[in-house]
């Protein structure tokens, strides 16, 4: 048997992740699986897909090949359940050639069970990369809950989208505190506390403050939300995770920056920092000895740097 088509015991399904480096980076820390181009990553476990923003699926692998026509060979030779079920295709690059509906009827075909388009009991997918195709059940999916987030009664134009505040808490997703030093009108804050997670944010600016906390009210959200300056603020968190103030209109400059940084690597062990460029040389200097870094191009000339830094625990 061939690499190809030997599966994984189970694969995520992400979102394609071109141009957007944040996709494969929630997939690694969710699932400890590294998504290719496609999207799809053989992973370690699937219990934190429910809670994803880009992880669409869990699946459980059936068969693999390394071609479509080999796959419903495959399927052919499998034994099992599959009373009132449904096929769809995750095939981004169009590596399969076929329709959904082609797909679906062609192994239909083999399947010693009948469909239910509108009520299946088994939802499989057929999922294609660059050398493989693979079939199987979906055991896992996101609940998209963030999606909610993006009728809150408060924005700014610089408000994150609930699906890129999501992805961003779940780069820390073994953290059971978060905190958001520059909040603004809190999308980071509403996703944590959406999560369960002991959620706070700080703003220098009233308005701000006053903007999270209506926003988290109209969702039902608790969480601690306080006006004060990020450079001396003392509440600690298991992670830091903000989107760093920038601007014409902002006051951002390098020395309060760093600030935010320093204090911020006194605060939590792991943090996530969004910026407008790569600043692992001001997170290095304030005090964390590992930094990731992950790109997301919005538009052009306007690049999202995600950096996950973390520090190295006192003895």
């Amino acid at each position: 048997m061939t690499a190809a088509a030997r599966p994984a015991q189970t694969v995520a399904v992400c979102a394609r992740v071109d141009r957007n480096g944040l996709i494969a980076a929630e997939c690694r820390s969710l699932t400890g699986g590294t998504a290719d181009e496609d999207g799809i990553a053989d992973c370690d476990t699937i219990d934190l897909v429910a809670r994803s923003a880009y992880v669409q699926k869990g699946l459980h692998v059936i068969a693999g090949a390394g071609s479509f026509d080999a796959l419903v060979a495959a399927v052919a030779a499998k034994e099992f359940p599959a009373d009132d079920f449904r096929i769809d295709l995750h095939d981004p690059s169009g590596r399969v050639g076929r329709s959904t509906q082609e797909v679906a009827t062609t192994l239909a075909d083999v399947i010693p069970f009948g469909p239910d388009l509108r009520q299946p009991r088994h939802r499989f997918i057929v999922a294609a990369s660059a050398d493989r195709v693979l079939f199987g059940e979906v055991v896992a999916e996101t609940d998209a809950s963030y999606r909610r987030h993006d009728s809150k009664p408060w924005t700014t134009s610089s408000s994150l989208d609930g699906r890129f505040a999501r992805a961003l808490v779940n780069l820390v997703p073994t953290a059971r505190s978060v905190l958001d030093p520059c909040c603004g009108a809190g999308s980071i804050v509403l996703e944590a506390a959406a999560l369960g997670l002991e959620a706070h944010g700080v703003d220098w600016k009233p308005a701000m403050v006053g903007m999270t906390r209506e926003n988290l009210a109209h969702f039902g959200y608790a969480a601690t939300v306080v006006q004060a300056d990020s450079r001396l603020h003392h509440q600690v968190a298991d992670a830091i995770v903000t989107d760093l103030p920038y601007g014409h209109a902002i006051e951002a400059d390098e020395p309060t920056i760093r600030a935010i940084l320093e204090r911020g690597a006194e605060l939590a062990p792991e943090a996530v920092y969004v910026a407008r460029a790569d600043i692992t040389l001001w997170l290095r200097a304030a005090g964390y000895s590992e930094v990731e870094v992950c790109t997301v191009r919005k538009r052009a000339g306007f690049t999202r740097w995600v950096h996950v830094a973390r520090r190295t625990p006192v003895p």
